[in-house]
């Protein structure tokens, strides 16, 4: 077996693998022959029919399986010992066309490559960067106290509808007489947010009443014209909703409010644990830190992101962009096709610039991945895919009893692997690069993380 590497340019190459009789005849032979020994052949005893009748039968295959398999190990055993570094898989090239197997036959597979471009790393801190920070005002403070108060209050019973309130009503489907309609629909225990009634006229109509009182309501208005929300809290198939008759009485059963919690400890410690706050100021000093925080750390997520694509763009990373696409067309043809290609390739190149580009700072600064950063990185991910909120009190023992089974799957600890490296690269990069701090408002904030989303899941 003989193979050939002939560079075209910088970023294409072609390998060719030529494979002679010699180097596959023993191995087709031995195959053979062991077919023939456990062949079981009508007409023949087992294992003893003859070489022709068995070559006849599975030669092909087994040539095929010879010639396919040196074809392949020529070409990645020469990739891997001369260290190329190849984008995507290589495709066979177009003229490469085998019309018939033969075992006297002599065959030469060629492969198009794509090769990973060579650039030499501008980063410094001459490169400068908007930092925006959040002023966090009394106002903001006040509103998430507010939050907090309404989220942790107490559930009471009234004895009149507020705009605010939850109610719990028998709904009975009524005759155009008005009387109720027997056998129709009977819903014993009906729970409404009393301001999700759009309707102004009818949410003033039930807004007032009291427990025991019934009133005629259009069940459509009730709830919004959402068919899926009437099927399911009138317990009717959803097809039959718009069979229903318009007129219902609602019976009040109960009225429950929320009734805001008290500036005390029993709230304090219910947000933060037994006594790790103790006065209002404290906590409105906490809060605020976490406000900033928050605030901060979009920020610091806004400036990896545009940091990332400016530095891609200036390193103008090149890439043998035919080659790739013709990969995708051979790889993935139930992603791509001729008419998506050009399209579907913008997204696909502009991850392998990002790839290639925190691959180099990596090697070049020798950055390493340990351990705990992988098992930091997977507790990160845990956190947020819970909600991360109210998570800050577990314990390392809690999250690592989550997270241990996932490490054993090689898929998300490949995830993991990579988000660490992407964290690493961060860190180099926001240590390296000049923050130009600039304070805006929350609306300003808000309305730069919104265009910065628009632009770039547009372009990723």
């Amino acid at each position: 077996m003989n193979v050939t590497f002939d560079k075209k340019d910088e970023l294409n190459a072609s390998i060719s693998v030529s494979i002679e009789p010699n180097d596959f005849t023993a191995s087709y032979e031995k195959k053979l022959k062991d077919y023939g020994k456990k062949a079981n052949i009508p007409g023949f005893r087992a294992g003893q029919a003859p070489k022709g009748v068995i070559e006849k039968m599975v030669g092909q295959s087994i040539l095929l399986e010879e010639v396919n398999g040196l074809a392949s190990k020529g070409l990645f055993d020469y990739i891997e010992e001369n260290k190329l570094h190849v984008l995507g898989q290589p495709v066979m090239s177009e003229d490469t066309k085998i019309d018939e197997l033969s075992k006297t036959a002599s065959y030469t597979f060629s492969f198009d490559i794509g090769l990973a471009p060579e650039f030499e790393l501008n980063i410094s801190s001459a490169d400068s960067y908007p930092f925006y920070t959040v002023n966090v005002t009394e106002e903001m403070v006040n509103d998430e106290l507010n939050r907090l108060r309404k989220q942790m209050g107490v559930l009471t019973d009234v004895e009149e509808v507020g705009e605010n309130d939850m109610i719990y009503a028998q709904l009975n489907e009524l005759l155009d007489s008005g009387e109720v309609l027997e056998g129709g629909v009977n819903a014993p225990s009906v729970p409404l947010a009393i301001n999700t009634i759009k309707d102004e006229a009818l949410n003033a109509q039930i807004r007032g009443l009291r427990k025991g009182e019934t009133v005629k309501v259009n069940i459509f208005t009730l709830f919004n014209h959402d068919e899926m929300e009437m099927s399911h809290a009138l317990g009717v198939q959803k097809q039959g909703v718009p069979d229903l008759g318009k007129e219902f009485n609602l019976t009040l059963n109960e009225i429950k409010r929320t009734t805001e919690s008290e500036m005390n400890q029993e709230f304090f410690d219910k947000i933060y644990g037994k006594d790790q706050i103790t006065t209002e100021e404290e906590l409105r000093t906490k809060l605020s830190a976490e406000i900033k925080g928050y605030f901060d750390q979009q920020a610091n997520h806004l400036l990896e992101h545009e940091l990332f694509d400016s530095l891609v763009a200036k390193h103008n990373i090149s890439l043998p962009d035919a080659t790739l696409k013709r990969w995708l067309l051979d790889r993935h043809a139930d992603k791509f096709n001729a008419d998506n290609i050009e399209e579907g390739y913008i997204p696909e190149a502009n991850y392998l610039r990002n790839h290639l580009l925190e691959e180099k700072i990596l090697v070049s600064n020798d950055l390493k991945i340990d351990e705990e950063e992988i098992r930091n990185a997977a507790k990160a991910y845990t956190m947020q895919m819970f909600g991360g909120y109210n998570m800050g009190n577990l314990s390392d023992d809690i999250l690592n009893s989550i997270i241990e089974p996932q490490m054993q799957k090689e898929e998300f600890r490949s995830r993991m692997i990579n988000v660490a490296a992407r964290n690493k690269v961060n860190d180099y990069l926001l240590n390296t690069i000049t923050k130009d701090i600039k304070e805006v408002s929350v609306e300003e904030f808000n309305a730069i993380i919104a265009e910065h989303n628009g632009k770039h899941h547009h372009n990723h």
